[in-house]
């Protein structure tokens, strides 16, 4: 970026000696060079404190491991890797044998419980039946309920389904396998695409400076000429750097950012679904505050030059 400022300069300067004709000497190579020493610095730095920009902008995502309810043997798998799935849609099949038994007896014991309380009742109010008869029956309608509904939880446990739009990137069970409930070793690993999101690290120099809702703009190097419009949606206000905790530790993103760099999240206009690149990408962001004041208007200098940075990836050849 500084490159960028410093050759448009020198062209500009080129120009205004070419134009009117100013000689070439000590005291205006001079100037010029002051000049540009002060200008170039001066705007630098207010680019830097109140529009900073980010080279270390990516977007990421939640995947979750998909493990079963129950444990069983591996009769179908529906999904394949990476093709795109909508909440609710099988993933893969588990045996329901064994629990499908297991309900078909607690639903019979259910159902006779049932029987028994009706004629406990019946008996109480016609033949001068006990009421501990028809208490205890009572009772076992609601254990034999409780039982069936944890059979017809254990059954539909063998469909296994999408828990959200997405997709499956990687794929550890085939049909023949036994898939265990151990959170240890899921079956698959299933994206949500859904929590895709853009964080950008930026120092803690122009902290104060980036407040939710502050207009953002965003440029992919895989996508060279477009720039895409954002907001600040939040920074966020706990770092893992700083957590002191005796159990378990915060998410960290100190191996994503550079050290010292505050995580701060971007929500842009278009969806990431219409921008078709893949999840985890790189990006550059800028954010503009300072909406009053002198420095406001030296926001339109970070635009251009954020644009001529996403022209120049044209020019980039791998």
């Amino acid at each position: 970026m500084e490159t960028l400022m410093l050759l448009t300069y020198i062209t500009f300067c080129w120009i205004i000696f070419k134009v009117f004709k100013i000689p070439v000497n000590k005291w205006s190579l001079t100037t010029a060079i002051l000049g540009g020493v002060v200008l170039i610095g001066s705007m630098l730095m207010g680019m830097a404190y109140f529009h900073p920009g980010s080279r270390s902008a990516r977007t990421y995502f939640v995947s979750t491991g998909i493990v079963s309810n129950v444990k069983g043997k591996v009769i179908e798998v529906d999904a394949k890797p990476n093709v795109p799935l909508k909440k609710g849609d099988v993933l893969f099949k588990i045996d329901p044998t064994p629990y499908k038994a297991a309900y078909d007896e607690a639903k019979a014991q259910f159902e006779f419980a049932q029987k028994r309380l009706e004629d406990s009742i019946r008996l109480q109010k016609t033949a001068g039946g006990s009421k501990f008869e028809v208490y205890r029956w009572q009772k076992e309608v609601y254990a034999a309920q409780a039982r069936l509904d944890k059979a017809k939880f254990d059954l539909d446990s063998c469909v296994i389904k999408a828990p959200a739009n997405g997709f499956v990137a990687h794929m550890r069970v085939r049909p023949g396998q036994m898939a265990v409930n151990i959170p240890a070793l899921p079956a698959m690993t299933f994206v949500d695409s859904s929590s895709e999101t853009l964080i950008a690290g930026f120092g803690p120099e122009p902290l104060k400076n980036i407040k939710p809702g502050d207009p953002a703009e965003v440029i992919f190097p895989s996508i060279p000429g477009r720039t895409f419009q954002g907001k600040v949606v939040r920074v966020l206000p706990a770092l893992a750097e700083g957590e002191l905790n005796a159990n378990r530790n915060m998410y960290s993103l100190s191996t994503q950012l550079p050290e010292g760099q505050i995580p701060v999240v971007i929500k842009l206009d278009k969806p990431f679904s219409e921008i078709g690149l893949p999840m985890g990408v790189d990006a550059i962001a800028a954010v503009y505050g300072a909406k009053e004041g002198f420095w406001s208007h030296v926001a339109i200098i970070r635009k251009i030059l954020l644009r001529m940075m996403s022209w120049q990836y044209f020019l980039r050849f791998h």
